[in-house]
């Protein structure tokens, strides 16, 4: 018996030392280029979606996240890094993003003043 025998089988993997859907989305919001050119523009369609009472399915994120992931790739040469996101990341941070803007249109944060 070897030692990757007891191990789990994921621990061949590189741990990060960070949440990297916690960061991806904090990317997301707060790299000037991307929010300016992908995230902002995205958000005011879901936002008028929402409004006009369509029904918008998380899963609508997915180009954004797949976006933000190849940018946050090229800006952060991070060792460790799967070179595609992985499926369940990827909903966990649709999912989260779905909540978080569904809330913010709710509260008027993209109204226009």
């Amino acid at each position: 018996m070897e030692i990757n025998d007891l191990l789990p089988a994921d621990s061949n993997k590189k741990q990060l030392g960070y949440d990297l859907k916690d960061d991806l989305v904090c990317f997301m919001q707060n790299d000037p280029q991307f929010y300016r050119k992908e995230y902002f523009p995205v958000m005011n369609k879901f936002k008028e979606y929402v409004e006009s009472g369509k029904s918008v399915h998380p899963r609508a994120f997915e180009g954004l996240v797949k976006k933000a992931y190849e940018s946050y790739q090229s800006t952060f040469k991070v060792e460790g890094l799967e070179s595609a996101l992985e499926k369940d990341m990827c909903e966990g941070i649709c999912n989260a993003l779905h909540e978080q803007e569904t809330k913010n249109v709710e509260d008027g944060r993209y109204d226009e003043n």
